[in-house]
């Protein structure tokens, strides 16, 4: 069983990740949401036409959005 210091540790970086999110592009937060908290996620096809991208430009629109939250974690302190 988790301690109550583990709890609030894990409490606080998820709470550090949801603050990193909203401080993304809307397309970014919103092709996070689509291919990492939908469960199934949804195949590129169907995001590159909700977001009205081409499906090749997924992967590399990703990335990038990858890039900006990794910083955005890395300037709110995430470890």
């Amino acid at each position: 069983m988790p301690t109550l210091e583990e709890v609030l540790i894990q409490g606080q970086r998820e709470q550090t990740v949801r603050d990193s999110l909203r401080l993304l592009s809307p397309r970014c937060e919103r092709l996070v949401h689509m291919l990492f908290y939908e469960s199934p996620s949804r195949p590129y096809q169907e995001i590159a036409r909700t977001l009205g991208v081409a499906t090749g430009s997924i992967g590399f629109i990703r990335g990038r959005c990858l890039a900006h939250l990794r910083k955005q974690l890395e300037r709110l302190g995430f470890e």
